[in-house]
């Protein structure tokens, strides 16, 4: 438009002063109960299971898909008192991130690290440490599909994708205390209003959880005065004797 009419093809430009809203997008994550399905399947495809592997590693990680594709072994390190992390540079902003590794993430450095040892057994400890942690042998499309079987075997309604893993990281992350400067700095956020949305979905999910909660004790209170209520009273019938008896 700007150089339409800077060509004179037009007169002025007619969206100038055109306002738009921008529409929010919905964070799409897992449950706990999902996460364990994820972790409970083993696929027998080999690529499934790579793909299965590498969004649980995302899940307790939060690293990109991007991040993991460039993942390598000297990239992960060991603090003086035993904690490994990953120390390493976000391949979309170039912003550092440091990230300590939870015993599952550990445990699937481990496996990769083991398979790749039986492959590599003339490797020196250097070599390997250039080496990758995951190494796949198909696009991202392909990746995507193996997803889709691995949520299908698991029962896994929602899509999974690796963006779902990553949101999956920050709301558990939010949700089990964890402050959320430190939680920008293990995302790699270059601004912590990135990792914000993360509070808003948590906040709206106890909110969520709470009108649930009241809702359910609302209809409890209302079935037990309806109980109260339609209690069948026993009349009292006078006999011609003038003995009263109850009858049902």
């Amino acid at each position: 438009m700007f150089r339409a009419v800077s060509r004179r093809i037009i007169r002025c430009n007619p969206f100038e002063h055109a306002k738009y809203e921008k529409e929010e997008n919905k964070i799409r994550f897992l449950q706990k109960s999902e996460i364990l399905k994820l972790m409970s399947m083993r696929m027998n495809d080999k690529e499934a299971e790579l793909a299965r592997q590498m969004f649980i590693f995302s899940c307790f990680t939060g690293l990109a898909i991007s991040d993991m594709e460039n993942l390598k072994y000297k990239h992960i390190q060991t603090a003086a008192d035993g904690q490994m992390y990953i120390r390493k540079e976000r391949q979309k902003t170039k912003v550092e991130f440091v990230v300590p590794l939870h015993p599952i993430a550990e445990a699937i450095i481990s496996h990769c690290w083991n398979a790749q040892a039986r492959n590599e057994e003339q490797q020196t400890v250097n070599e390997k440490g250039d080496s990758l942690v995951f190494q796949p042998h198909c696009s991202r499309s392909v990746m995507g599909k193996n997803l889709s079987i691995v949520s299908k075997a698991c029962g896994i309604r929602q899509r999974l994708s690796y963006h779902v893993a990553r949101h999956t990281f920050g709301t558990m992350s939010l949700s089990a205390g964890i402050p959320i400067e430190s939680i920008a700095k293990m995302m790699g956020h270059a601004s912590i209003s990135s990792t914000q949305v993360y509070a808003q979905v948590t906040d709206r999910k106890i909110s969520e959880d709470m009108d649930r909660l009241i809702a359910k004790y609302k209809a409890k209170d209302k079935n037990t005065t309806n109980a109260k209520t339609n209690t069948k009273t026993i009349p009292l019938v006078v006999n011609s004797n003038d003995r009263k008896e109850e009858t049902a």
